[in-house]
């Protein structure tokens, strides 16, 4: 799933962090982009219980989610993206991950 977010239009990172805050899986699988999303992240956890929140940069907008069973779905793009879009692709994902989340716990 994390894979497929990051060939999408626009998005150039996604990452799925498990109730703990653990990275579970990352697209780019790299150590930089990993330590960028997990202190973002950071900042979510901080704010009210919305099911999104957005986080605009220069250079980046980074779109966190709320996910099933305490999880969360981090997705960066560039700034210049159509966030239309991405949204879209993001909420997209999010139904099916939320649906397999829940199927696990079962």
């Amino acid at each position: 799933m994390v894979s497929d977010l990051a060939k999408s239009a626009y998005i150039v990172n996604a990452a799925i962090l498990d109730d703990n805050g653990f990275i579970v899986a990352a697209q780019p699988d790299d150590d930089k982009s990993k330590e960028m999303l997990a202190k973002l992240t950071e900042i979510h956890y901080i704010t009210d219980q919305s099911q999104q929140t957005s986080i605009i940069t220069e250079k980046l907008i980074l779109i966190i989610s709320r996910l099933a069973c305490d999880y969360t779905l981090i997705v960066g793009c560039d700034s210049k993206s159509n966030l239309g879009h991405v949204r879209q692709t993001i909420a997209s994902a999010a139904a099916r991950l939320d649906s397999f989340l829940q199927s696990r716990q079962q």
